[in-house]
């Protein structure tokens, strides 16, 4: 009797964790269409490549996971958008950089990574999400803004990274409060 409950269970078990991990592929395949914007609109196709490899890996395993690393990978892709687009609306409304350093993209990258921690904070806040799923937020938002970033390089991702942390250092004081 115990062995066909043990069985039985194992089988229940591996099917549940083979779901969980197709879910976890199926909501990283969002991480496609966030390289094909970045392909056309960056012109880094290895860069966007690795980045957009890593955050499919970082979704599907965070929603593998489930809880609140799954919860704060949606929530990461959401706030990761702005950083994501803004810069790529900038470029595609015709501005072009004419020096060796243009300050204007790691400024744009800078702003939208400080919505992008503003929306990480609201969603996780929102969700009560706890400190494991804010990280989790925290990386898939920057991966997936560092796909639009691109455009401004190394300064561009400087810039996300700076916004992220200041747009999300409130949800550091709300944790400790």
């Amino acid at each position: 009797m115990a062995n066909a409950e043990s069985a039985l269970y194992l089988r229940a078990r591996r099917a549940y964790e083979a779901g969980r991990a197709r879910l976890g592929l199926r909501r990283a395949a969002v991480a496609v269409p966030l390289l094909a914007v970045s392909l056309v609109c960056c012109g880094r196709p290895s860069a966007s490549g690795t980045t957009a490899a890593l955050l499919a890996a970082a979704v599907a395993v965070f929603e593998w996971r489930g809880l609140g690393l799954g919860r704060g990978a949606r929530i990461g892709l959401v706030a990761g958008l702005p950083a994501l687009l803004v810069p790529i609306l900038v470029q595609t409304a015709g501005y072009a950089c004419g020096t060796s350093f243009c300050a204007l993209y790691p400024g744009v990258c800078g702003t939208a990574g400080l919505a992008g921690g503003v929306l990480l904070v609201i969603g996780c806040r929102r969700r009560g999400v706890e400190p494991s799923g804010l990280a989790a937020a925290g990386l898939v938002a920057a991966l997936a803004g560092s796909l639009g970033c691109l455009v401004a390089g190394l300064p561009g991702l400087v810039g996300l990274a700076l916004g992220l942390a200041f747009g999300s250092a409130p949800a550091l004081a709300w944790r400790r409060a």
